[in-house]
């Protein structure tokens, strides 16, 4: 049995998997981008940001970040790409409750990272996007999803 945590990480990994890049859940090493494109998906701490009373619900938010890297041979082509890609993340994401895991969830700007550690990086174009899931979860936050 899963957790709520978890299951809605595992929720906006399946639903991203309909994207043209390959998804790819922390990954622990640098990785070779596919032609299609790479999103790395990197996890923030829940952060508990309400409790209602007589009711035990506690309420939650948790941002992830989503790491969008394309490969191209000209700025040109990795500008396309990128934003073909976040055209993409947003069309997928946007409206969703993850299958009613999330109650809503937010999609930031996106951001220029700071470095790229990937092979290859001078061909390479890559931007993050903060997704902030809002749920809530039994008085138990541990307690498996059913």
């Amino acid at each position: 049995m899963t957790t709520r945590h978890e299951a809605i990480v595992q929720g906006l990994v399946t639903a991203l998997s309909a994207h043209a890049a390959t998804v790819e859940r922390e990954p622990d090493k640098a990785l070779v981008v596919p032609a299609g494109g790479l999103i790395t998906v990197t996890l923030g701490d829940p952060d508990e940001t309400g409790f209602q009373l007589g009711t035990g619900i506690r309420e939650w938010e948790r941002v992830i970040v989503l790491g969008h890297v394309v490969d191209a041979d000209s700025a040109d082509a990795r500008n396309a790409a990128v934003d073909a890609a976040l055209s993409q993340t947003a069309m997928i994401l946007n409206g969703s409750t993850l299958g009613g895991l999330v109650d809503y969830l937010l999609l930031g700007p996106p951001l220029e990272p700071e470095n790229m550690p990937f092979k290859g990086a001078d061909s390479l174009r890559g931007t993050l996007v903060q997704v902030t899931l809002f749920y809530e979860t039994s008085d138990n936050p541990m307690e498996t999803q059913t």
